[in-house]
């Protein structure tokens, strides 16, 4: 279909047209003064028209994508059904054709959803003829593509023969190196493969050797992924900040699996999609059970079908609960297991850590995390399991998710089988009732927003002082006080605590809107998939079987026990070296909150970020040791606010309008509060001075005033006096 009416007032100069079509071998110009350059912001297509007949036309090259000559490129146009009828998004059909390399020259820009895995996106950018940033989901795919051609640089941690890591210096080696080569007259181009935490050294390195970053093209591939997982590996996030800074017309984000994106500069990208003439082959999972114990469904599972000498695979994203499906097998099973994940969490799984290098399983038994999820190539047939805990959120997985595990296995006969554990949770409605999807997304805005409005404030605090030393003062202050606001500013899905905020990559506080979308995907999948057996069922048109029942027994017990031993074990240890390093840095005179954040970014920190948190909101106002002798203890998030509560109140100067009010109202003496007028007192001063709202009727406002003040009860518990001001359990 014709994208737009060629546009009279298109220059139809001929040296300008041969620029603008790049008509070399590439591009099958015939008739030079039938072409039309159609711009509609953000697309763009210069396609061949008819000026007598406009249903004759050829795409000739497509939001910067050449087309090949030997194929004729068909298009839908998706308009929005308003005023303005602006393009919502571009469907382009792929005419019998399995690869995308066989379609383009090169990837267009903006969002792509190719709507199949496997269709040789990232092969096609690695082939183009531009410089290019690839960002892979994992480093095993980063790493397998590098070894394809000898001009390609991985950019990550060590696998296989890369023995360590990529240096900003080897990077500019690299960069000197293809600029030689091609000075030389070969034609190469410089190709980055890399994994999402190494891009900041890339474009640190670009930048510091001034290139242009016109001069290359970035792709970040399985985009989705960053969407669902960007919780627990909140640096994922960076990309889209990364992706910002290039022009739109040097950049793309392409899945499988496109989700609606919250993000504001995301959602101006042109969309494109892939439609193909034959279906794709689906295939069915072999089985679905629901089970009210996951993790002892699948060691049994485990336990009846290794001897078959096929190979296993269970996709689970929780560490620990993988851990316990291992300690429940027999001591003969568990040598024979592996774990695919993060290098982040490594040390979790310590000897059972496995990588998958050219494809292949190194155990019999292979469990993997969402890492593993997308991107990846397994080139052997196994028993596919895929497990979905509803108690534990990022366990969840959508139809589009457990199509994505299912794609993984590219091996020519498919996968062997394909099981489906999940358990359900019923009590899991929006605390306001029944809600939409998009209206539960318009509250996280919303509250997002309004965080958002509390960040400016005090930056606006700051701005308007006009003594130079009392805005030192603020900067100061504040630079302790919105990482707290960040930190406390979260939405909460189970026993998973996501935060709105976030610091992107310049140091500015924005909306965290990937988390935003990752919050929306868990609420649309607690809420309309694994609330209820049989949903599941029904998206495959499968029948819905029985409830596979395990109590839980003493040995499952002692396993849990085991793998949460383990696990706190493993945070003593953590907690230890990190208290080690902070005194040292303490006794040279180096503790900085600078230094603390370098520390708590390290990898394989992420478990004692509180530890660190806690460090640096508190250092400055309690004496090193008594502050890390506190944390030791690994104090709940309400304790270790009482204490911080207790602690900066008794470092404000007693002028401080909120400090002043309280210590008037309730001074040092043998009256008695009742608990309703300490509650009223404290609500009415926390909205004056601190611009905060606290419902009276919560207990929220006596912990706050218990952690200011040390107080008696009298004798009938409902009624406080003032034995001193600040909390004697505080320093």
């Amino acid at each position: 279909m014709l994208i737009g009416e060629p546009r009279k007032s298109v220059v139809r100069e001929i040296k300008n047209l041969k620029k603008l079509a790049y008509s070399d071998e590439d591009c099958d110009v015939e008739n030079l003064e039938w072409i039309s350059n159609i711009k509609e912001y953000p697309y763009h297509v210069i396609q061949e028209v008819n000026p007598e007949n406009p249903e004759e036309y050829k795409v000739l090259k497509f939001n910067g994508a050449k087309i090949k000559k030997d194929f004729e490129l068909h298009t839908y146009v998706k308009r929005l059904a308003d005023d303005e009828g602006k393009i919502q998004a571009i469907e382009f059909n792929m005419e019998g054709k399995k690869y995308l390399g066989e379609v383009f020259d090169s990837i267009p820009f903006g969002i792509l959803n190719k709507n199949r895995t496997g269709v040789g996106a990232t092969t096609l950018e690695i082939e183009a003829k531009r410089n290019s940033i690839i960002v892979f989901p994992n480093k095993s795919l980063a790493y397998s593509k590098s070894k394809t051609k000898d001009s390609l640089l991985y950019v990550g941690s060590p696998i296989g023969d890369s023995t360590s890591i990529i240096s900003p210096k080897d990077i500019k080696k690299y960069i000197d190196e293809i600029d030689q080569r091609r000075s030389d007259g070969e034609e190469v181009y410089k190709k980055f493969l890399v994994v999402a935490d190494s891009l900041p050294k890339i474009y640190e390195v670009i930048a510091t050797k001034k290139e242009s970053f016109d001069s290359y093209f970035l792709l970040v591939d399985e985009v989705d992924m960053i969407q669902s997982d960007v919780t627990y590996r909140p640096k994922l996030e960076d990309v889209i900040d990364y992706y910002c800074k290039f022009p739109q017309s040097n950049r793309a984000l392409v899945s499988a699996t496109i989700r609606d994106f919250t993000h504001h500069e995301v959602q101006k990208e042109p969309m494109l999609i892939a439609k193909y003439v034959n279906k794709e082959e689906g295939q069915r999972p072999y089985q679905i059970t629901h089970t009210d114990n996951p993790n002892k469904a699948v060691a049994e599972y485990i336990e009846s079908r290794h001897d078959r000498k096929e190979k296993i695979v269970i996709a689970y994203n929780s560490i620990t609960d993988i851990k316990e499906i291992i300690f429940l097998l027999p001591e003969d099973l568990r040598s024979k297991c592996g774990v695919l994940c993060s290098e982040e969490s490594e040390d979790k799984v310590k000897d059972y850590y496995v990588e998958l290098v050219d494809g292949k399983l190194e155990k019999d038994i292979t469990f993997m995390t969402c890492v593993y999820f997308v991107g990846v190539d397994i080139h052997e047939r196994y028993q596919l399991v895929s497990v979905i805990n509803a108690n534990v959120p990022y366990t969840l997985l959508s139809i589009d998710r457990l199509t994505q595990i299912r794609g993984r296995c590219r091996h020519k006969e498919g996968l062997i089988s394909e099981t489906i554990y999940y358990s359900t949770k019923e009590d899991n409605k929006y605390k306001f009732g029944d809600i939409s999807k998009e209206e539960y997304r318009d509250r996280l805005l919303k509250k997002a927003g309004k965080i958002i409005q509390l960040y400016d404030a005090i930056d606006n605090i700051v701005d308007e002082e006009q003594d130079g030393e009392m805005r030192d003062e603020f900067d100061s202050l504040f630079d302790k006080v919105k990482p707290a606001i960040q930190r406390y500013a979260t939405e909460k899905v189970g026993n998973l605590e996501v935060s709105l905020t976030r610091r992107d990559i310049d140091g500015n506080y924005q909306i965290s809107y990937f988390n935003i979308d990752a919050l929306v995907e868990m609420f649309d999948l607690l809420n309309n998939l694994y609330d209820k057996k049989g949903k599941l069922e029904g998206k495959y048109g499968l029948e819905i079987g029985d409830t596979l029942h395990f109590e839980i027994t003493k040995e499952q017990e002692e396993c849990r026990k085991k793998v949460q031993d383990k696990k706190k074990m493993r945070k003593d240890e953590l907690m230890t070296a990190a208290k080690e390093k902070i005194l040292q840095l303490h006794d040279k005179g180096r503790l900085t909150t600078e230094e603390i954040e370098s520390l708590r970014n390290e990898k394989g920190q992420r478990d004692i970020e509180r530890y660190y948190n806690g460090v640096r909101d508190l250092y400055e106002y309690v004496e090193i040791n008594k502050l890390l002798s506190f944390l030791d203890e690994d104090p709940d998030p309400r304790e270790y606010r009482n204490y911080k509560n207790g602690v900066i109140f008794k470092a404000l100067e007693d002028t401080n309008p909120f400090k002043a009010a309280l210590l008037a109202k309730f001074p040092v003496s043998e009256t008695y509060y009742s608990i309703d007028e300490i509650k009223d007192f404290m609500s009415q001063k926390v909205e004056e001075c601190l611009n905060r709202k606290i419902d009276s009727s919560k207990n929220t406002l006596m912990y706050l005033f218990r952690s200011f003040f040390t107080t008696k009860r009298n004798r009938y518990g409902n009624g406080y006096k003032i034995v001193c001001i600040g909390n004697r359990d505080y320093p």
